[in-house]
């Protein structure tokens, strides 16, 4: 009777160290890809690489470890992944309960900027744009000519301009008026024009 050749253990093949460090950079690679899906850099979740990263951790389990260190550091990586993996769930059951507070910021950052659009159509809005617009061309002239940084309250300078713009329309019955940062003289002034 013929002698049957001994069963190949497969995991005299892999080389468990190997191993060990593709499952760590998998586990680090899949921690990335989902920051990226919850900050909505790709559109998707990254289940190909999670099942990956399950199915390595299955094959790792069942091998016969032959030292402590290697046991130890498959402990650490299993540790770290199940620390993540409840972050993950965490974050997915928030995101489809709409509490996702990265998603709540991005809405209402939106929601802020729709009713900015909508303002800025009136003609209260319009005029606080070209406020704010004049504002920071005054304040960067300024700065250009100062050379460094400069604090220049808004709420005292919208108060000048509101003051200039009374007084040029008592003067100048019925026009519109318009400003336009000058410098003369090394000195940085707002001119006060009419609107044609």
């Amino acid at each position: 009777m013929a002698q049957l050749p001994p069963r190949e253990n497969p995991f005299d093949r892999i080389d468990v160290r190997e191993e060990l460090d593709k499952l760590e950079r998998s586990v680090e690679d899949l921690r990335l890809q989902f920051e990226q899906y919850f900050t909505g850099v790709i559109p998707l979740s990254p289940e190909r690489l999670h099942n990956d990263v399950k199915r390595r951790f299955r094959k790792l389990l069942k091998a016969p470890f032959k030292s402590s260190e290697m046991s130890f550091k498959l402990r650490a990586i299993k540790g770290r992944y199940q620390t993540l993996h409840s972050y993950w769930q965490r974050v997915l059951r928030q995101r489809e309960d709409g509490t996702y507070s990265k998603d709540v910021f991005k809405a209402n950052l939106r929601e802020k900027a729709a009713l900015e659009d909508e303002r800025s159509k009136t003609t209260q809005g319009a005029t606080e744009h070209a406020m704010q617009n004049l504002f920071r061309v005054y304040k960067d002239a300024v700065e250009r000519n100062v050379g460094k940084s400069q604090d220049v309250d808004y709420g005292a300078f919208q108060k000048a301009i509101l003051q200039r713009t009374a007084e040029f329309k008592t003067r100048n019955q019925g026009k519109k008026v318009s400003f336009k940062v000058v410098i003369k003289d090394g000195k940085v002034t707002i001119k006060a024009q009419a609107k044609e």
